[in-house]
């Protein structure tokens, strides 16, 4: 069981660790010397154009579903169900935010983490995909978005029926899609703090 346990955090935190974009776009053609390298999507719609996107989002699909697949079948029929799907996504996303291959410097990506969210259970994507729109689209802050997607993947996590050592898992993943976006969140909700501050000086 540990040595499962452990062949699951190894290969699912290097795994996330790859730089994916950067490693396909290394072997397309340049369209735009100009843009930055492609290290995100947006990136690589610039400087590679719609083919660079699709091969690197079919990469990251393959590589999501490996990672879950792996969790979901080194731990089936160990008495633990579902915890080893959860376990590989927490480590990927900890191998996409401190990756060993870039010095532990965190990526800020959104399709990684929703596809490993997709294979691990469609229905918890699929929530948390609307509530990210629903909060991206009027505000325009993908942080907000992120914050309030990881919230529903937590909360609905324990609303379908998780148990506690999911929900911790739960928890733990919620923190870590958060993360890359702290600086963002702090400095708005500092902001706000200062406006309702104003606005209480003024009355």
């Amino acid at each position: 069981m540990v040595i499962k346990i452990l062949l699951i955090i190894i290969i699912a935190y290097a795994l996330g660790s790859v730089p994916l974009p950067a490693l396909i776009c290394s072997r397309l053609p340049v369209k735009n010397k100009e843009a930055a390298a492609a290290n995100t999507y947006p990136q690589v719609l610039r400087r590679h154009g719609w083919l660079g996107v699709g091969l690197v989002l079919a990469g990251d699909l393959i590589r999501a579903l490996a990672v879950i697949l792996l969790g979901g079948l080194l731990l089936k029929g160990s008495g633990f169900p579902g915890v080893g799907r959860r376990l590989a996504l927490l480590f990927a996303l900890l191998g996409q935010l401190l990756p060993i291959t870039d010095y532990i410097r965190g990526r800020q990506r959104l399709a990684f983490p929703a596809l490993l969210l997709l294979w691990t259970d469609w229905r918890l994507f699929l929530i948390a995909l609307v509530v990210f729109l629903a909060v991206y689209i009027p505000t325009k802050r993908i942080s907000l978005g992120v914050l309030a997607a990881a919230l529903s993947f937590l909360i609905f996590s324990a609303i379908l029926g998780s148990w506690w050592l999911q929900l911790v898992l739960a928890f733990l993943a919620a923190v870590v899609m958060v993360l890359p976006y702290r600086t963002s969140l702090v400095k708005f909700f500092s902001g706000l703090k200062k406006g309702k501050k104003r606005a209480e000086e003024e009355i």
